[in-house]
């Protein structure tokens, strides 16, 4: 079909506890998706569909570097938060006002902030894999006090 429009979710996450969530596609528009509100925030991910199976390859978000992204966005590499990235795919003939109930989910990653760069105006946000590619290594996490718990100090 020539008609597939494309729409993104992305949930910014510690534990069970979901910090934000936004959709890139409903412009000004709070949208509900799985029983839960989704706001509207401009942004793109790179890499999505260039991995092969057995690859941690690495997903990048760029978006505006408004103050909320900035401060949220230090705050989750500071503290390891997790990303989830999910695209469904639509007919764009069909109403546009709220999500179809018979998109298709294409793609679901969850990855971890691991890098942060960007310009005055813009950001882009590096997304890395937890599972570690095949081998022995430990997986590619960043250990933080808020991980593994505090030191005993003296």
């Amino acid at each position: 079909m020539a008609n597939r429009g494309q729409s993104q979710y992305l949930r910014i996450f510690n534990g069970a506890t979901t910090i934000e969530r936004w959709q890139n596609y409903y412009v000004n528009q709070t949208v509900t998706l799985s029983s839960a509100s989704w706001s509207y925030f401009p942004f793109s991910a790179s890499g999505l569909a260039s991995g092969a199976p057995g690859t941690a390859d690495d997903v990048t978000i760029e978006l505006p570097a408004t103050s909320a992204a900035v401060a949220l966005f230090e705050s989750a590499i500071n503290n390891s938060y997790l990303c989830e990235l999910k695209a469904y795919e639509f007919d764009s003939r069909l109403t546009q006002s709220a999500p179809q109930a018979s998109q298709l989910l294409i793609v679901n990653y969850v990855g971890e902030v691991i890098g942060i760069s960007g310009s005055f105006t813009s950001l882009a946000i590096k997304l890395g894999s937890s599972l570690a590619p095949v081998g022995a290594q430990v997986p590619p996490r960043k250990f933080t006090s808020r991980l593994i718990g505090a030191p005993i100090r003296i």
